[in-house]
C-alpha cells in the first residue's frame, strides 16, 4: 500500500499535534520562525527516504488510495469464502475498493482509527445494495488493515542529502573516499578529485558547476575558472599540505575561498549536492531527495531568487525532490505562486509544534506578519505595468511570454515578476507619477504604490503628425523622470492595431484579412473588413493570443523594440540583468 500523505508526532518539538505533508511536490518550502521546528520536520523526510519509519517510536497518520495490487494480496481472485465473506473474495469484495481514499494511523505497529471508504458496510449487488452483517464488515476490515501496517511512499529508497544552515567549505587534507557532509565537510576534496582524477568527469566541475554558478550569480559575479592548490607552507590562515579551492575572475585573478563570502560557499555546496554527488554515488538525479536549510543566510535577495529559480528548474527537469527550510520572505514571495511548489507552515505554541499547508493568499499574508515582514515587503510583484484595461493586460502578458519564452530561465510571469494594473483610460487625467515631495494633492499619485513601473497607453493619433493628448504628454514627462521606469505610447492608434491580419483571420475564420494600418480607426477596420460595427475587445484579445507567435509580431511597427525595453525593465526589477 502506497501512502500519499504522511503526518507524525512524538518527535522532538512535535509532541502533541500532527505535523507533515498532504502531498510532496518538486519543491517543498517549510517556513516558520526561528526555533519553530522546521529542521525537525526534515527528520520525517529522511525517515521516509531510508524506509525506516517504524524503527522510530513515532506515531503516524497516513492517507492514500487503495490500489488493486495491494488489495489482491488480501482479496485473492482465486479464493472463495463460504464463511463471513460469502463468495469470491475479489469479485464480490476487493474490486469495489480500488481507487478509494482511506486514512489511518499506525501507533506502536498497530493500525488504528481507520477511516474506511463510503459503502464499506454494503453489498455491491447492482440490483440490491444492502447492509451486510457486522461479521462480514469486520472480515473486510481485518483484511484491509493487513495492507496498512507497512505503507510505502514514493520517496522510499531515494537518497537523502541534507545541507545544514551552519555550513562552510574549508581547506582539507587529501583523502581517497569522497563524501559530502551536511556541514560542507568533504567539499574541497570532491572538487579536487573531479579536477585531477582520471576516473571522474572533470567537466562536472569545470563546465557544469561553473556555468550554473555564473547563471545564479548573474551580474553579481562571473567566474572564469575553478582550481585547487595545495599550501606548501603553513601560514597564518592556512595549514601545510591542505588543499584549497580557488575561483578565478577575469579582473581579479584566482581568489581562495577562504577570502570569499559565505554566500558564495553556500551556492557551491548546493551545486555540489545537485551535480557532483549523483556522479559520486552512481545514481540518477531523480533518485535523490535534497534538503537545504536556510539558503537565505548571507545571500542577497536578487541572487537568492536566481538560486530558487535554478532549484525549481532542476527539480522539474531532473524529476528530483527538494525541501527548503526558511524564514525568508523572499522564498514565500518566489514559491508562493509556483505550480511546482507548496508552502508548509510550522507553528509552535510554546509547548508543541504542528504544521499546516498554505493554500490561500490570506494565509500567506498571515505568514508575512509572523516572519516580521509587512505585506508591502512581499506577496506583490516587484514592479507594475499600468495599462488602460483588461484587453491590454491580455495582450501584454502574451507578448511578454512570447518575447521571453526561449530564455533558459523560462518566460517572465505576471504575479511573480510583474503585475498588470488598470488606470482606466480617460482616468489618466486624474493620476500622476511623481515623488511625494512633488505631488499634487488633487491627483492620485500612483508612483507611491510601486516606483518600479511601466505605463502603456494608446497614442490615439489619426496621422503621423497628429499631436498627443495633453494628459498623455504630462504622464510621459513624469515617467521619464523616474529611474528604471518606462512608458510606451503606441505609435499605432491603439493596441488592437498591432494585431496581424493573419491572426485576425484565424479568430474570425475570414480569409486573407489585411494587417491593420498604423492609424486605422479600429471600428472602421472591423466594419470594412469583418462586416461588424463593433467587437468585444476582451473576447478578441483572449481568442487572438492563441494564434500569436513571436515571428508574426516582430514586424508590427515598433513592437519588438518596445518588448525589448519592457523586458529589460522587468529583469532589472527582479535582479535578472
Amino acid at each position: 500500500m502506497k501512502a500519499d500523505s504522511i503526518y507524525f508526532k512524538g518527535h522532538s518539538c512535535f509532541k502533541k499535534d500532527w505535523a507533515g505533508f498532504d502531498t510532496i511536490k518538486p519543491i517543498n518550502v517549510i517556513i516558520g520562525r526561528n526555533n519553530s521546528g522546521k529542521s525537525h520536520l526534515l527528520d520525517l523526510v529522511e525517515a521516509l527516504c531510508d524506509g525506516k519509519l517504524f524503527d522510530r517510536e513515532w506515531e503516524y497518520r497516513f492517507g492514500g488510495v487503495l490500489d488493486g495490487e495491494s488489495l489482491k494480496g488480501v482479496f485473492s481472485e482465486s479464493e472463495w469464502d463460504s464463511g463471513n465473506l460469502a463468495g469470491n473474495l475479489w469479485d464480490d469484495h476487493g474490486q469495489y475498493f480500488v481507487d478509494k481514499k482511506i486514512t489511518w494511523e499506525v501507533i506502536k505497529n498497530e493500525v488504528l482509527n481507520v477511516d474506511f471508504p463510503d459503502g464499506f458496510n454494503r453489498s455491491h449487488d447492482p440490483d440490491y445494495s444492502h447492509l451486510i452483517p457486522d461479521k462480514s464488515v469486520e472480515a473486510r476490515r481485518s483484511r484491509i488493515e493487513a495492507v496498512l501496517h507497512n505503507p510505502t511512499h514514493r520517496l522510499n529508497g531515494t537518497a537523502f542529502r541534507r545541507l545544514f544552515a551552519d555550513r562552510d567549505i574549508k581547506t582539507e587534507l587529501p583523502i581517497t573516499k569522497l563524501a559530502l557532509g551536511p556541514d560542507g565537510q568533504g567539499a574541497t576534496n570532491i572538487i579536487r578529485r573531479f579536477i585531477t582524477s582520471e576516473k571522474l568527469p572533470r567537466d562536472v566541475i569545470q563546465e557544469k558547476l561553473l556555468a550554473a554558478l555564473n547563471s545564479i550569480f548573474g551580474s553579481d559575479g562571473q567566474f572564469s575558472k575553478i582550481e585547487v592548490q595545495v599550501h606548501d607552507e603553513a601560514q597564518t590562515e592556512t595549514i601545510k599540505d591542505h588543499w584549497e579551492v580557488y575561483l578565478g575572475e577575469d579582473t581579479k585573478g584566482l581568489i581562495p575561498l577562504s577570502k570569499s563570502g559565505s554566500g558564495l560557499k553556500t551556492v557551491i555546496l548546493v551545486l555540489l549536492n545537485l551535480l557532483a554527488v549523483p556522479k559520486i554515488e552512481g545514481k540518477d538525479k531523480s533518485q535523490f531527495t535534497f534538503a537545504f536549510e536556510e539558503l537565505e543566510n548571507n545571500l542577497h535577495p536578487a541572487l537568492l531568487r536566481r538560486l530558487f529559480k535554478y532549484l525549481e528548474d532542476y527539480a522539474v527537469n531532473e524529476n528530483a525532490t527538494i525541501f527548503l527550510t526558511t524564514h525568508s520572505s523572499t522564498a514565500l514571495d518566489f514559491f508562493g505562486v509556483s505550480d511546482n511548489a507548496q508552502v508548509i507552515r510550522v507553528l509552535h505554541d510554546g509547548e508543541s509544534a504542528h504544521t499546516e499547508t498554505v493554500h490561500t493568499h490570506s494565509n500567506l499574508i498571515k505568514i508575512v506578519s509572523e516572519l516580521g515582514a509587512r505585506p508591502s515587503d512581499l506577496l506583490q510583484a516587484n514592479g507594475l505595468i499600468w495599462v488602460e484595461g483588461p484587453s491590454d493586460r491580455i495582450y501584454l502578458n502574451r507578448w511578454i511570454e512570447l518575447y521571453t519564452k526561449d530564455r533558459p530561465q523560462g518566460p517572465l510571469r505576471e504575479g511573480r515578476d510583474y503585475q498588470c494594473v488598470f488606470y482606466g483610460g480617460a482616468l489618466l487625467a486624474r493620476v500622476e507619477f511623481k515623488s511625494p515631495e512633488d505631488e499634487i494633492s488633487e491627483l492620485a499619485n500612483l508612483f507611491q504604490i510601486n516606483h518600479n513601473l511601466i505605463v502603456v497607453c494608446d497614442g490615439d493619433r489619426e496621422a503621423e503628425d497628429s499631436d498627443l493628448k495633453p494628459r498623455v504628454k504630462r504622464i510621459r514627462e513624469e515617467v521619464e523622470k523616474i529611474d528604471d521606469a518606462h512608458i510606451w505610447i503606441t505609435d499605432a492608434k491603439e493596441i488592437e492595431n498591432y494585431l496581424p491580419g493573419s491572426v485576425l483571420s484565424e479568430v474570425t475564420r475570414l480569409p486573407s484579412l489585411p494587417d491593420p494600418e498604423k492609424h486605422d480607426c479600429w471600428e472602421s477596420y472591423t466594419e470594412k473588413n469583418m462586416g461588424r460595427k463593433s467587437i468585444d475587445k476582451v473576447a478578441l484579445a483572449i481568442s487572438s493570443t492563441r494564434y500569436m507567435t513571436k515571428e508574426v509580431m516582430e514586424g508590427r511597427f515598433e513592437w519588438e523594440e518596445q518588448m525589448k525595453q519592457i523586458v529589460e525593465r522587468i529583469d532589472s526589477w527582479n535582479g535578472n540583468s
